[in-house]
């Protein structure tokens, strides 16, 4: 039997600073600008002002974070709760149809932790087998739909070192620096779109902005055959 990871769901104030802080400095340049207008909230948006410099930014961060858990910090317990609770009831069931999909790969081991967060995006750490979850959201169980989302993420990745040798932020040649990021993001969003996966999880699945046309050639493939292998050659080995 696959032995899965236990995830540990957590509040960790200092961690969600160094990830506002982390997600600021890397996506404020470029094209990549607008995953971070849906990062910050509204109230905090003119942190991106140009007349902050980067240690004032941090400053700022810092004091805001600290403001927000002080002031909402029996809201975010409550969060907490609740998510360990609906995770807790959906877990057997999820792992369970992760091991078909990926032909009962071994999960890596690791200490893997979501931590509770403040802001609007939740970004996830491959090798730290970390990621973000909100503690609230207008869509019920919606910590659910990020768990599941983030752990999709770290098998397939992990699959996809062992199978190719490729990583999360390898190139892949003759196709976009971000290729690798794509399909995963695609075939998170194919799975979730299936309709086992959605019995379960509820998702309603949004490609990114540039990725609906992968979208729909690989949900098409998937339907025709539920192979990971098989999947992965036709986006790995047979283009061009």
């Amino acid at each position: 039997m696959n032995k899965h990871p236990k995830i540990k769901l957590k509040i960790d104030k200092e961690a969600d600073t160094k990830n506002c802080i982390n997600f600021v400095r890397s996506e404020k340049k470029g094209s990549k600008r607008q995953f971070l207008l849906w990062f910050l909230p509204d109230d905090f948006k003119y942190i991106l002002s140009k007349n902050f410099k980067d240690i004032e930014r941090n400053k700022i961060i810092k004091e805001y974070t600290k403001h927000i858990y002080k002031l909402r910090e029996k809201e975010i317990k409550k969060g907490l709760a609740k998510a360990q609770k609906d995770w807790q009831k959906i877990e057997k069931g999820y792992f369970k149809l992760v091991d078909k999909i990926f032909k009962n790969h071994p999960w890596s081991k690791g200490n893997y932790r979501g931590i509770i967060s403040i802001w609007h995006m939740y970004p996830r750490y491959i090798k730290q087998k970390i990621f973000f979850f909100p503690y609230q959201h207008k869509i019920p169980k919606f910590s659910n739909k990020v768990i599941a989302h983030e752990m999709l993420h770290f098998i397939f990745f992990d699959y996809l070192e062992e199978k190719y040798n490729l990583e999360e932020h390898s190139k892949v040649k003759n196709k976009p620096d971000d290729y690798i990021w794509k399909i995963s993001e695609v075939f998170n969003n194919v799975i979730e779109d299936w309709q086992p996966y959605n019995k379960l999880i509820k998702e309603n699945p949004k490609p990114y902005t540039g990725t609906e046309k992968m979208f729909q050639k690989m949900k098409k493939q998937w339907r025709e055959k539920q192979d990971i292998d098989w999947l992965l050659e036709e986006w790995f080995v047979k283009v061009g």
